[in-house]
């Protein structure tokens, strides 16, 4: 029963760092676009997006917690030496963690560059149009990639969980 409890906060911290990016990405950052008072709009979006990076980190500070936690458990049921690069579960987690760490390195551009120069723009009243367009279209590219790097690396981790398949030389 105690080995279930890293594997279940794992799901649950990356079902919390995946969920918002689908409602922030889908719903909440186009429904603040429709908001016509600019310093309405602004003061909203740098509250959801605080709020959100306090999530986000949180909850990537426990995957990575839970998931060397589990390296551990899994290691102990392996026929094998994890790192025995032969084993598929070696090449899959190896991708896996390329697109962790593809995800968490977007989002930090995001969190640190992206979205602070997106907030200052559209907290100036007089920002330059073609600018607001242009860090718009970088946030929303730089945010489906981390998303789809997200999405991708808990399919990896899926795979990773199916030992019949992971656990054969590749």
């Amino acid at each position: 029963m105690s080995e279930s409890i890293t594997p279940w906060l794992h799901i649950l911290a990356i079902t919390v760092w995946i969920g918002p990016q689908f409602f922030l990405f889908l719903a909440a950052i186009p429904a603040i676009r429709t908001i016509e008072d600019a310093q309405v709009r602004a003061q909203t979006l740098r509250t959801i997006v605080t709020r959100f990076g306090w999530i986000a980190w949180g909850a990537m500070a426990v995957i990575i917690l839970t998931g060397i936690s589990n390296l551990f458990q899994t290691g102990s049921d392996a026929p094998f030496s994890l790192w025995d690069s032969d084993y598929r579960w070696f090449r899959i987690f190896a991708e896996k963690m390329t697109l962790v760490g593809l995800a968490v390195a977007l989002t930090a551009v995001h969190t640190f560059w992206v979205g602070p120069q997106q907030v200052r723009l559209a907290e100036q009243m007089d920002a330059d149009p073609a600018a607001v367009r242009n860090a718009r279209r970088l946030s929303i590219a730089i945010s489906a990639a981390g998303l789809l790097a997200s999405i991708g690396a808990l399919y990896l981790g899926v795979v990773l969980a199916d030992h019949e398949y992971t656990f054969v030389v590749d």
